[in-house]
């Protein structure tokens, strides 16, 4: 249980992290997405969180205009999030060890 908790303190952290990068609060942003995978409008958005329509579209065009893996490392990301800690570490793990291997290869 202890172990389950930090995973998921650790990988919330990366999130975080990821989402504050571009400007956005990873809270909103993960209620944002996970209503609107769900077919909810913005303005449904609106009314179910209390975030105004002109934020929900702020986030969703910030989120189409960033480079393709901050975009699906934030999209998937929520998603895995909301529906578990294991494959959400995994997940953002992976990013860390091709970074790590694309690291070192540029410096040998």
């Amino acid at each position: 249980m202890i172990h389950n908790l930090r995973e998921n303190d650790r990988m919330n952290e990366k999130y975080a992290v990821l989402a504050r990068k571009h400007g956005l609060n990873p809270v909103w942003l993960r209620a944002i997405l996970d209503l609107r995978n769900r077919g909810f409008k913005h303005s449904q958005i609106n009314k179910y969180t209390g975030i105004s329509r002109e934020t929900v579209a702020n986030y969703l065009k910030k989120l189409g205009s960033m480079e393709k893996k901050d975009y699906w490392l934030l999209v998937v990301g929520a998603g895995l999030i909301i529906a578990g800690v294991g494959l959400a570490t995994y997940f953002l793990d992976r990013k860390e060890s091709s970074t790590s291997k694309s690291d070192s290869k540029g410096s040998q």
